[in-house]
């Protein structure tokens, strides 16, 4: 079915593209995953009508305040969300759907993406850096709070739906990473020292030219290729100064796992 509305036609279009997008991946039906409680971390502090949609600011806790700008207008559909945190500006996304020619395009720190391009591994890292943003990590709740307070029909918007679909999926992610980071700890499969350097909020520098990878949670998946030590098992700093990625240790690792003989090289002891 198609829903008429003053913005145009919203309908099987917009729910195909809409399901392309890698951020909204994760969505489920949206009255299942908005009914919790919302913990009250945050406060709509202004809902401000315009010409063809709405402004809405909302004050989180950690000093985090998220404006969005709504807009449905001639079959155009439009979110941006930004953010201010004592006065540093954040441009977090805006969605942009066009349903006469049925495109939509996503800009991310100052990117823009075509959501019909599968194939794009910046758009993969941005937004798996957005998701681990701990600036856009009370996004959910302001979301939710947005539905339960203002109880905006997204059946009507599209604009409201990206909205809802956003915050599902970001609640979603911070989910699984809250499931994993509790079953890899109560393991005990990793040294906890690895955790203090790696991380878009890592705590400790790489010294003597490492890097450290900017999902520390894809970097221990991989079993801490390039970090000195057994694996994710144990750090060895005592040799190279850190539990970051270093040059000869990377070699080291590729070559047990692609060298031309499978690794046998090595002794069983230098490749475990």
């Amino acid at each position: 079915a198609v829903v008429s509305t003053q913005s145009g036609h919203y309908g099987r279009g917009v729910l195909s593209q809409l399901s392309t997008m890698k951020l909204i991946l994760l969505s489920v039906f949206l009255g299942t995953c908005l009914s919790s409680p919302v913990s009250p971390s945050c406060e709509i502090t202004s809902d401000t009508l315009t010409l063809h949609g709405r402004a809405i600011d909302v004050n989180c806790e950690a000093d985090m305040m998220f404006s969005l700008k709504i807009e449905d207008v001639e079959g155009v559909s439009t979110l941006e969300v930004t953010g201010n945190k004592m006065g540093e500006e954040f441009r977090f996304l805006k969605v942009e759907h066009d349903g006469s020619a049925n495109s939509m395009f996503l800009t991310l720190n100052g990117q823009r993406f075509d959501v019909k391009d599968k194939n794009s591994a910046d758009e993969s890292s941005i937004l798996a850096d957005l998701l681990s943003d701990p600036n856009f990590s009370n996004f959910p709740a302001a979301v939710q709070l947005i539905h339960d307070e203002l109880k905006l029909p997204g059946w009507k918007s599209p604009s409201v739906m990206f909205l809802y679909r956003i915050g599902i999926s970001l609640h979603d992610h911070e989910n699984s990473q809250q499931i994993q980071r509790r079953s890899i700890r109560k393991n005990n499969k990793i040294d906890r020292k690895i955790l203090h350097y790696h991380g878009t909020i890592s705590k400790k520098q790489c010294a003597h030219n490492g890097r450290k990878a900017a999902d520390v949670w894809g970097f221990i998946d991989g079993e801490c290729v390039g970090m000195c030590g057994r694996k994710c098992k144990s750090c060895w700093r005592w040799v190279c100064g850190d539990c970051c990625i270093h040059r000869g240790c990377l070699r080291h690792d590729r070559f047990c796992t692609d060298g031309d003989d499978g690794g046998s090289a090595y002794s069983d002891n230098d490749c475990s």
